[in-house]
């Protein structure tokens, strides 16, 4: 490869579970295989964490402990780099040295957008991106809905920089023998008809449509995994409600939650906006058909392998849940969503990733040298 990268693994500090850690994850446990990888890790004991998973490999590593991570986080990386080395921040960071190489990737615009945080930390978040994207020499794109967004609020940016590169999804998330009489977590029966909510319940999210679904329905139970815990409104409305016919789960595995989408009658996902949308393609990998909104990036990432809402309500919802109450209908959803997740991979996002290294560092140094 001919130069030094610099992983900075900042975000595991910022958050155990959620699409960025799992995308750094999945690159960083690829690129230690190679030579001149270095990782940047804030303390001891993550240098000591990460090096039993670094083990026969020749990756070097740098505490960078000057501040908190609660407080570097939201600055430009202190430590100083070697000339012509090649720097990617795993949350939002930069180096602003003018003679390394800065990757940026950018997963959503919530926070331009209104949709998450508040004040200061929203303010502090655009910043970080505009200061981001700002130093870059090169920029990757989760989706073309992200790219369109970088485009629209940036649009002085060259093309040549900006590269989309689709997540992968676990191979842990494949289909299963079904687990027929079988309680999961001492609360769920396998047997009955339930369907799943995965992730974060922010208002943008539309959870509440899901639990309004619930109530209309009532032949369905409801699943609800990760995002916290439930909220005193969330609660009584469920209460009140659907007593009796939700269940709240959190720190699931990989393996456990493919049970789940395995089990399922189908994942409801009607958010409004996603950079990329992971439990679409773990649902689709595992055999779960998916009901889920036609807006942001779910149409390139689901294609035609998921049953897109034409408006966001509880009734565009139960008019899909009647469609998959037809067997033939329902086995074509699963069948598409085979193909569809087979588009992904965290194998071709490794290979895209580290060749646009390559390409971004070329055109940075070699358009030096022709000067």
């Amino acid at each position: 490869m001919g130069f030094q990268i610099f992983l900075d693994n900042i975000v595991f500090n910022i958050q155990k579970f959620g699409g960025a850690s799992t995308y750094w994850n999945e690159l960083q446990k690829r690129f230690v295989k190679l030579q001149g990888i270095n990782i940047i890790v804030q303390s001891e004991q993550q240098k000591l964490h990460q090096q039993v998973q670094t083990t026969g490999t020749d990756v070097k590593f740098i505490i960078e402990d000057l501040l908190p991570p609660s407080i570097s986080r939201y600055l430009p990386l202190t430590k100083r780099l070697p000339a012509k080395s090649l720097y990617h921040g795993s949350y939002y960071r930069t180096c602003l040295q003018k003679n390394v190489v800065n990757i940026f990737t950018i997963h959503d615009f919530t926070h331009k957008k209104g949709l998450a945080s508040r004040f200061p930390r929203k303010l502090v978040h655009i910043w970080l991106t505009a200061l981001g994207i700002k130093n870059a020499d090169g920029i990757i794109c989760i989706s073309e809905n992200t790219k369109r967004d970088l485009m629209l609020y940036f649009p002085q940016i060259p093309q040549h920089k900006i590269k989309v590169i689709y997540h992968g999804v676990n191979e842990d998330f494949s289909p299963i023998p079904k687990l027929t009489g079988e309680v999961f977590k001492d609360s769920v029966n396998l047997d009955d008809r339930f369907i799943l909510f995965v992730g974060k319940r922010d208002g943008y999210k539309k959870f509440d449509i899901v639990a309004e679904t619930l109530k209309l329905q009532d032949d369905l139970k409801l699943v609800i995994v990760g995002g916290g815990k439930l909220t005193e409104q969330e609660r009584e409305y469920l209460n009140t409600n659907v007593s009796g016919r939700f269940i709240k789960l959190d720190g699931l595995n990989n393996n456990e939650l493919n049970i789940l989408y395995n089990h399922a009658f189908a994942l409801i996902y009607p958010s409004i906006y996603e950079g990329f949308g992971f439990p679409v393609v773990e649902a689709m990998r595992a055999g779960c058909p998916v009901i889920s909104n036609n807006l942001s990036s779910i149409p390139e990432v689901g294609g035609d392998a998921v049953m897109m809402i034409s408006e966001i309500s509880s009734s565009a919802i139960i008019e899909k849940i009647c469609l998959l109450n037809q067997s033939e209908v329902r086995e074509a959803m699963i069948s598409k969503g085979f193909i569809q997740s087979k588009n992904f991979s965290w194998e071709k996002c490794f290979n895209e990733t580290h060749q646009f290294y390559i390409d971004i560092y070329n055109q940075k140094f070699q358009r030096r040298n022709d000067l």
